[in-house]
């Protein structure tokens, strides 16, 4: 289904038809971080700008860093991001990835389809266009990112 995008590091799985309504996609986006910040009205504005993938089980989806610079929600199926040789995450429905590629940041890692799996990918200049027209939504993209950092950090103190 993908294939190596020249120069990128990256397998670029074609994007499918719309599978998921406008309303099954809100609903799937209100529960991830950040948009749970976000009003209905404004992850489903969000939700249509989102386009939909779908990777073979063992499937790159990126390396290193995704340098067209996306953020991916796992709709259905599981991936998994590797780093060094060892899984450092897993992603299943509902969570998201690829947040490093998409503010730009390397993230040294590599994300693999660990079974037949679907996404929402949200495009940099569709966040970039989200934040402009919106600025709470930036807010509420901070908030995501120190919430995440907080529980790593307090994993980190308790290890």
């Amino acid at each position: 289904m993908g294939a190596r995008a020249a120069g990128g590091g990256v397998m670029a799985a074609s994007a499918v038809g719309p599978s998921l309504n406008v309303v099954q996609r809100t609903l799937l986006l209100l529960d991830v971080s950040p948009f749970e910040a976000l009003s209905s009205e404004e992850v489903g504005a969000l939700a249509t700008s989102m386009t939909e993938m779908r990777f073979d089980a063992g499937e790159t989806i990126f390396t290193d860093v995704d340098p067209e610079g996306r953020l991916y929600v796992v709709v259905d199926g599981a991936v998994e991001i590797w780093r060094s040789g060892i899984v450092i995450q897993r992603a299943t429905r509902g969570h998201g990835f690829g947040i490093f590629g998409l503010l730009g940041v390397p993230a040294d890692a590599t994300a693999r389809a660990a079974e037949p799996s679907h996404l929402l990918v949200l495009a940099r200049e569709d966040l970039i266009e989200a934040i402009s027209d919106n600025p709470a939504f930036a807010v509420a993209c901070l908030r995501g990112l120190a919430l995440r950092l907080k529980a790593l950090l307090d994993r980190v103190d308790h290890a």
